[in-house]
């Protein structure tokens, strides 16, 4: 029990990837709660094979039909066929997505589809728009191809993918699936080319702040355009095997860094003639949110019906992306309105395409949230200083968004998902009713309310008139309908663009709403009478949000005033302006551009492949009945992952030892059953090794259970007198005897995990334990011959082995996390755990933890706190004697008090006793620190860096260790062995993150108590754990 429990830990590390997500030090971390149960299915199509849970055949039907269209597609490309049907685990929507066991860690809103390599899984949900399915559809069928060619060919294995940069994976997918034409992907070229920003493949390669979506796209677009389609998947091959330089290379004839600037001449070529307008770089309005006040990513913008506030979206705080409320015309912050660090309940709010709604009188503010695995709308009153938020979740609409609040107060309208359908549905606030506004395979989104409350005007991919002959509409068209009759008409504008964010005019004359028709992102209105288009801006960026499909716009019906979001060196600022500054320019609705959207070169010199197939949509794609199948879904345990640490053998005088370990993960194909096998060697026979587990993770109680057998082994080596026989004759020698002791673990260990939410969680834990023993000696006996030492032989014995004994644990924890970490440490938010264990058997006693950790960022610096308890309690005095004590000096308790600082200051002192006042049963903990980010990404460090991530620290810490029968003193006058003084540390310390693997920390402490200091005490250490 007292040994280091070496195979234990690599069990504990590796077992517990497969039931918990975000694991951190001592025992916190974030949650992956099941808040439902998935009774999943099996169909087949001639391709794939999908895991589901959809009541309406025709849901599966049309996105099995989907992926196969997309597999055509891309097989022209790649080349590949698929001898057996690759696994698809599809969602109803993207909250039941991001419960998925399937994949480990948790998944963040903005993510819409996860392909994993081991087995080449794709697991995505259903989204808001059949544009945005059938897109990610495109996107990861892309990752499928790409990691098959790792195991296709066999210049490649899995272990290749480190030589892709991320660019070239996530632009391939990025451009095999929108094409070269993609009006948001420009944009973000025009603006860093515009900013002097733009990247080298080596900045991309390097340098995090460069999206590899983005840029990527633009580049693969670029080697497409420039050399033609066909060269892209062996230039993804040939990274693979020779990294991109030298892939490059071999499949263009250029060098990397020529190629690099070629595409970057290219953008300059194409987009600088239409940078020379300067009043195309100024924004009409004044600058309202901006880094200044608030953070780079300001989104989401909503006025308030008197136009005095705008709530809106912003990642201020720098960790999180929160929900502030902002002075309309001066931009003053006047509230956090809601953040998941205050609401532990919350698991996230939905910004990337979402926009919050005010109440008519201006007195409360609604959104929307992700909670208990569903989204639900929040209603927040606004006057009331003890507020109490009114949550309304929507029976059988698992996803929602962007609510809209009607003029009499009573209605809102939203666009949700039931069942892998997305349609409009109207909210009686007050009794909760809901009624289907739309109910067909059209997708509706950004719905907004007439000031007269009779209409609705919203984007929808049903069809105007220009439209009627395409066989499928990806586009986003203006539409309105009559609230009353449930009459909708599409207005005929734009007919080939994304036109989206509609919002009415105070006097309900017109449509404000956003396009890109001219190949830019620029604000419109739509007079309804005469059907005049006027364009307002022409911006060389664009109005935007994260997404071309964020809500960017809102309009204050009391002032007619416009707040939008301007997107412009990397950032997102709220502009506010008033009506009459906008320009009008008159301008031909059924007209589109789409040079500016064109990805460089515009004048394609290579094949075309990919634009020529996604100009070709197929007539309603539609697999023959005899091809698709529904089979009953039967888990089955499959090989998921394989590691191991090597083998080795030696041999020596002691006999031949061997090391080596080997471990697997079995899960079914959903990831609801997984089985964990650990074996290890190191040494003999006897140093075998191995756990075998298992985890359960269909329902919300997360259980499972192991059963391991470990080994621990000492040795020590001592000089006896013994005597031995030789020819019959008893001589004396003396005995240089090395021992090896063994002491065996057979242990079953049953757990379960009850996550609460994303940040709390309850853990119950229980095990039976069996130890024993095994002693072995290896003599060599000498002779003293007057001081001379003749070696005379040497043999191995087994030696009597003490009794073995039984240990029996009952555990049970309550656990909140819901802190961020910075570089080498947490930053912000609150960790705390308060656990109770009952040992029986062979120790009788009650070990505790209480432990809470707060932290305060204020940029740059971050303040952290803790107290901490851990102790044996109730102890077995008769059995107390299995267990080391408690010691103040252990890594992450008091700095400046390790075993060897104190030896070298203590003893000379307070002879061989000085150790024992600093151990105990019992320890009580406390720290400070004020934290410094001090090289790292440029936002948040002191220093820019891209690969050094370090933090500075200065600490206080403290801690006393007691003892049954010893009190706690501050009185350091006469002391007696029965009391305890606490001790405490001062000092610096640097911790430095070693690429996410290991992380260190050198500091230099001066001990001191309540009533010395001295400066001469100061002592240098080194601990391996990140910071508390």
């Amino acid at each position: 029990m007292k040994a280091n429990r070496l195979f234990k830990y690599i069990f504990i590390i590796a077992f517990a990837i497969c039931y918990t997500t975000n694991a951190n030090a001592q025992g916190f971390g974030r949650n992956k709660p099941n808040y439902t149960t998935f009774n999943y299915k099996l169909f087949q199509s001639p391709n794939f094979e999908f895991y589901h849970y959809f009541e309406n055949d025709s849901v599966i039907n049309a996105i099995a039909n989907t992926y196969e269209k997309w597999f055509v597609r891309h097989q022209q490309i790649f080349k590949d066929t698929f001898e057996e049907r690759n696994p698809i685990i599809i969602y109803a929507n993207h909250p039941d997505f991001q419960q998925t066991a399937a994949v480990g860690g948790s998944i963040s809103i903005g993510t819409q589809g996860v392909t994993e390599a081991l087995r080449n899984r794709v697991v995505m949900p259903v989204l808001e728009t059949n544009y945005q399915t059938d897109h990610v559809i495109g996107h990861e069928l892309v990752h499928v191809f790409q990691f098959r060619a790792m195991f296709v060919h066999d210049t490649l294995g899995l272990n290749s993918i480190r030589n892709l940069p991320l660019w070239l994976v996530e632009g391939m997918a990025e451009y095999f699936s929108i094409g070269s034409v993609d009006a948001h992907t420009a944009m973000i070229m025009r603006d860093a080319w515009y900013n002097d920003d733009f990247p080298s493949l080596e900045d991309m390669t390097r340098n995090y702040k460069f999206n590899p979506y983005r840029f990527g796209h633009s580049f693969i677009a670029f080697v497409g355009r420039t050399w033609g389609d066909s060269l892209i998947a062996p230039l993804f091959r040939n990274t693979a095997r020779l990294g991109y330089e030298r892939g490059i290379e071999r499949v263009v004839g250029l060098p990397g860094k020529t190629v690099s600037n070629i595409w970057k001449h290219a953008i300059e070529s194409h987009f600088s003639p239409m940078a020379e307008d300067s009043l195309r770089h100024v924004p009409v309005g004044d600058k309202i949110i901006t880094q200044k006040n608030a953070g780079r990513i300001n989104i989401s913008p909503s006025y308030s019906p008197n136009g005095e506030n705008v709530a809106f979206f912003s990642e201020k705080d720098l960790f999180s992306i929160d929900l502030f409320i902002a002075d309309a015309h001066t931009g003053k912050i006047r509230r956090k309105l809601s953040s998941s660090l205050r609401n532990s309940d919350i698991d996230g709010f939905n910004f990337f395409e979402s926009v919050g709604t005010w109440s008519p009188d201006g007195k409360k503010f609604a959104y929307v949230i992700v909670k208990k695995g569903v989204n639900q709308i929040v209603i927040t009153s606004l006057n009331n200083r003890f507020r109490r938020d009114k949550h309304i979740k929507v029976d059988g609409v698992g996803a929602l968004n962007n609510p809209t609040w009607s003029p009499d107060g009573e209605y809102m309208v939203f666009n949700g998902l039931a069942n892998g359908v997305s349609n409009l549905y109207k909210l009686k606030i007050k009794t909760g009713e809901v009624t289907n506004l739309t109910n067909d395979r059209f997708s509706y989104i950004h719905a907004k309310w007439s000031p007269d409350g009779k209409y609705l005007v919203f984007s929808t991919d049903r069809p105007q008139t220009a439209q009627l002959e395409k066989n499928n509409n990806f586009n986003f068209n203006l539409a309105m309908m009559n609230v009353s009759t449930g009459e909708i008409k599409v207005f005929d504008i734009f007919p080939d663009a994304e036109n989206v964010n509609p919002v009415f005019s105070p006097d309900q004359k017109g449509i404000y709403f956003l396009s890109n028709s001219d190949g830019f992102r620029n604000l419109y209105y739509y007079e309804l009478e005469s059907d005049d288009l006027y364009r307002l801006t022409d911006y060389f960026t664009g109005i935007s949000g994260i997404t071309h499909l964020s809500p960017a716009i809102t309009v204050a019906q009391s002032t007619g005033e416009i707040a939008y979001s301007y997107y412009s060196k990397g950032d997102y600022v709220i502009i506010n302006a008033k009506p009459e500054e906008f320009r009008r320019v008159k301008v031909d609705p059924l007209h589109t551009d789409y040079t500016a959207a064109t990805l460089p070169p515009l004048d394609r010199q290579g094949t075309k492949i990919v634009d020529k197939q996604l100009a070709q949509e197929p007539t309603r794609f539609q697999l023959p009945k005899d091809s698709v199948a529904m089979i009953k879904y039967k888990p089955k345990f499959a090989l998921t992952y394989i590691g191991n640490t090597g083998v080795g053998m030696s041999t020596n005088r002691y006999g031949t030892g061997m090391s080596g370990g080997v471990s697997m993960l079995f899960s079914d194909i959903v990831g609801e059953n997984q089985l964990y096998t650990m074996l290890a060697i190191n040494g003999e026979i006897y140093d075998f090794g191995g756990v075998l587990g298992y985890s359960n993770q269909k329902r919300k109680i997360i259980w499972g259970g192991y059963a391991s057998h470990i080994p621990y082994v000492f040795g020590g080596i001592r000089w006896l007198y013994d005597e031995i026989v030789i020819d019959g004759q008893r001589i004396p020698v003396e005995n240089l005897q090395y021992v090896i002791q063994r002491t065996f673990e057979d242990q079953i260990t049953a757990f379960g995990l009850y996550p609460i939410s994303t940040t709390r969680r309850i853990e119950l834990s229980g095990s039976w334990a069996w130890y024993y023993y095994r002693l072995d000696a290896f003599n060599r006996y000498y002779y003293n011959d007057g001081g001379y030492y003749i070696f005379l032989g040497e043999e191995r014995e087994r030696l009597p082995a003490p009794d073995g004994f039984s240990l029996q644990r009952l555990g049970i924890g309550y656990v909140g996390d819901n802190s961020y970490f910075g570089l080498a440490s947490p930053m912000k938010g609150q960790r705390y755990r308060i656990n109770a264990e009952k040992y029986f058997g062979r120790v009788d006693m009650v070990s505790l933890t209480a432990d809470y950790r707060w932290y305060y960022f204020f940029n740059p610096l971050s303040i952290a706190l803790r107290t901490t308890h851990y102790g044996r309690w109730l102890i077995d005095e008769k059995k107390d004697d299995l267990f080391y004590p408690l010691f103040l000096g252990y890594p992450g308790f008091v700095r400046g008090y390790e075993y060897s600082a104190i030896y070298y200051r203590e003893r000379s002192t307070e002879g061989d006793n000085f150790f024992l006042k600093y151990i105990g049963d019992r320890v009580l903990l406390a720290g400070f620190e004020l934290r410094l980010p001090f090289t790292g990404p440029e936002r948040l460090a002191l220093i820019k860096s891209g690969f050094l991530f370090t933090e500075l620290a200065w600490f206080v810490d403290g801690g006393v260790a007691w003892s049954e029968g010893q009190t706690i003193t501050f009185n350091t006058n006469k002391l007696t062995p029965d009391k305890r003084v606490p001790v405490f540390s001062t000092g610096l310390s640097i911790r430095i993150n070693l690429l996410g693997a290991l992380i260190i920390e050198p500091f230099y402490a001066f001990p001191f108590t309540t009533t010395e200091f001295n400066h001469k005490n100061g002592t240098w250490g080194l601990n391996f754990i990140p910071g508390w």
